[in-house]
């Protein structure tokens, strides 16, 4: 399958580098020298140097055999006219365009016209993530499998954890749960555990289970699912829209913080239910004044992420109980939850992730990458000439560095031992790290 990526800019990057663990045949058009040469010295696929509507260019790297195009640039006209051009010069199957403005809502270009298959924004992705992350109680981050049941969960170890000191083995017995520890982040090292393993301060820690399963083990270990009905969003652009009107549709209390005077207008005349707030959050006399502090959780939306993450731990050191913060910075994301943040939410990550669910297809259902790409979530399904099929897990060699971690089987939702026997349509759920991933791949596929 050959698939072309107009951009190597973060997004683009990381699309081309998921595809290519896929082994699909990948080309990358990117205008940008420097960012090219990036690409290319790091990317194992054709990375060419050009413009992305230039017909010619399209031709001589053979976009007529392509199945797909995907134009990821930082440009919403540049991946609109480029779908445009693949469009009424290739017979190319699939053409999605990032388009970050939604001025073009309406247009023929939003609902399938001048060639754009699928649309995707990555704002409106990230307000998905930040309310399904609400929904979930905004205890952690949060990755969620299409029709399933099953999450996984990124726990954090801080000083006063109930798992901390404890193995594996002695954290099945307290909770007496269905439940698997899939992996554990401890520094910069990937641990696929064994019983033995013992949590420690600081560390990541990845759980997969159903949701209710997350319920109870939550109300175990002191941080019970608390329904948050009350949320103050820092920032009246057009992500605080979205997270704004998806909140107030779900029955939510909304409030709306931004200094811009002009901003709030307009926001108080769209969102006539919601509480809007012309002021700094950061001062602390209109904290008190506004009772910010009597508030379940606070997002910070702003296009400044540096403030997004300071406003956070600013709200929650003064008794909001809970924040989420948007930020891109793969940096930031790491630290975040030993800042004392619940949640971070991406916009680049978030549109990753919403393009490739339009590539998906075969074996491959979801991917999400955590920690920078250094450890991946994968769900399989599994096909029914599948070498698996009937075979136990024990008697199953996956690859080092890899774990299956959770199996869907119709409405079931199955936390496997040893003894569990894989079978035909069986989606399977695996935690690896980044090394690991195309020989899962392989092992899935066949």
């Amino acid at each position: 399958m050959k698939i072309f990526i107009a951009g190597a800019g973060e997004v683009g990057f990381h699309i081309a580098e998921q595809l290519i663990l896929e082994n699909r045949d990948v080309v990358v058009i990117e205008r940008d020298k420097e960012r090219a040469k990036h690409a290319s010295n790091h990317l194992d696929c054709l990375v060419i140097n050009d413009d992305a509507t230039n017909i010619e260019v399209l031709k001589d790297a053979g976009l007529a055999r392509a199945s797909a195009f995907i134009s990821a640039t930082d440009s919403d006209e540049v991946n609109m006219i480029s779908c445009f051009v693949v469009a009424s010069e290739f017979n190319v199957p699939l053409k999605i365009a990032r388009v970050k403005s939604l001025k073009y809502t309406g247009t023929r270009i939003f609902s399938g016209g001048y060639g754009v298959d699928y649309i995707v924004n990555p704002e409106i992705e990230a307000a998905k993530a930040i309310v399904n992350n609400i929904q979930h109680g905004a205890t952690s981050d949060i990755f969620s499998f299409d029709n399933s049941e099953i999450q996984l969960r990124d726990l954090y170890m801080d000083d006063e954890h109930f798992l901390l000191g404890k193995n594996l083995k002695a954290v099945k017995g307290t909770l007496k749960e269905e439940f698997i520890v899939a992996g554990i982040i401890r520094e910069d090292e990937i641990i696929i555990p064994d019983g033995e393993t013992i949590i420690e301060e600081g560390d990541h820690v990845f759980i997969v289970a159903s949701v209710s399963t997350f319920e109870k083990i939550l109300a175990k270990t002191g941080t019970p699912k608390k329904r948050i009905r009350t949320v103050v969003i820092v920032g009246a652009g057009r992500m605080g829209r979205y997270v704004t009107e998806k909140l107030l549709k779900l029955g939510r209390s909304v409030k709306i913080v931004d200094r811009d005077y002009e901003l709030c207008k307009q926001v108080a005349s769209d969102f006539p239910n919601a509480l809007v707030i012309n002021g700094d959050i950061s001062d602390k006399s209109v904290f008190d004044d506004e009772h910010f502090a009597d508030n379940d959780l606070i997002v910070t939306t702003t296009s400044n992420e540096e403030l997004n993450i300071l406003t956070a731990i600013y709200a929650k050191s003064l008794g909001v109980k809970k924040a989420i913060a948007l930020v891109n910075k793969t940096n930031y994301l790491h630290i975040s939850a030993e800042l004392g943040l619940n949640a971070t939410v991406s916009p680049k990550i978030s549109s990753v992730n919403a393009i490739l669910k339009f590539m998906r297809q075969g074996n491959i259902l979801n991917v999400f990458k955590i920690f920078d790409g250094r450890a991946e979530v994968t769900e399989f399904s599994l096909a029914s000439n599948n070498e698996l099929c009937g075979k136990t897990l024990k008697d199953t060699k996956f690859p080092s560095g890899s774990l299956v971690a959770a199996v869907s089987r119709g409405t079931k939702h199955i936390i496997p031992d040893g003894n569990f026997v894989f079978r035909e349509k069986d989606r399977i759920v695996t935690f690896s790290a980044k090394e690991a991933s195309s020989a899962l791949s392989e092992m899935f596929s066949g």
